[in-house]
């Protein structure tokens, strides 16, 4: 992959991928005969469903529709690709109703087991996809736009999601990137975002990392962060 350009899927995907992780661990954690227990795994799985539905409308309406034109063959390629993963959530949203139902725990330990391999099956699946855009549908976008357009597709992307959403999306991103990616996103929000903005990263920031990692990224930023706060 050619590195020098601009990568527009390299946040977010490591931030998806990080729910992905933290969830299928979870999962593997949890006594699923009990409900109780359950629940807060049930719920992490449909936010996981929730946001890479809404992922995948963006990168279809922003990213796959305009290549139609100059490039069908790729763009057809990760529209179909889609479809499969919003039938993969389908498939796991089916089986959490089918849980929900669940009444005795030799049941629950049943429905349990199936919702465990049909979320193995979504990871594997989006994890395959993730690379896959990352090397061929930015292949695709390279051709056709500069990094300035890219970025500008990008950023009229990201303005397009609610608050509330982005703030769900914000917090596997900062769990997910690297300090050097962190800094560099924080500062570029300091700039040219409006403060609320700056100030809700650097709180969730400061909630999501440890102390000694939070103390990294301040001192990068010239512990103006802590200003901040």
């Amino acid at each position: 992959m050619n590195t020098t350009r601009h990568n527009s899927f390299n946040q977010i995907h490591k931030g998806l991928r990080a729910q992905l992780y933290d969830t299928a661990l979870k999962i593997q954690q949890t006594d699923m005969s009990q409900s109780e227990a359950a629940l807060p795994v049930i719920e992490q799985i449909e936010e996981v469903l929730f946001l890479f539905e809404s992922h995948a409308h963006g990168e279809d309406q922003y990213f796959n529709e305009p290549l139609e034109k100059t490039n069908p063959e790729v763009a057809t390629l990760f529209e179909r690709e889609h479809v499969e993963d919003h039938r993969l959530a389908n498939v796991l949203g089916g089986l959490i109703a089918s849980y929900k139902e669940a009444s005795t725990i030799p049941e629950r330990a049943e429905k349990g087991k199936h919702l465990f391999y049909a979320f193995n099956e979504f990871i594997a699946f989006n994890l395959y996809h993730m690379n896959k855009e990352e090397i061929e549908l930015n292949a695709a976008l390279w051709d056709r736009y500069t990094d300035s357009e890219i970025i500008s597709i990008e950023q009229t992307l990201i303005q397009s999601i609610p608050p509330q959403k982005m703030m769900k999306y914000a917090k596997w991103m900062i769990r997910g990137i690297n300090n050097k990616e962190l800094i560099h996103w924080l500062e570029e929000a300091r700039t040219f975002a409006p403060p609320p903005v700056f100030e809700m990263l650097i709180s969730i920031a400061k909630t999501e990392l440890s102390a000694e990692r939070f103390k990294v990224i301040s001192n990068a930023l010239k512990y103006e962060v802590k200003a901040a706060l």
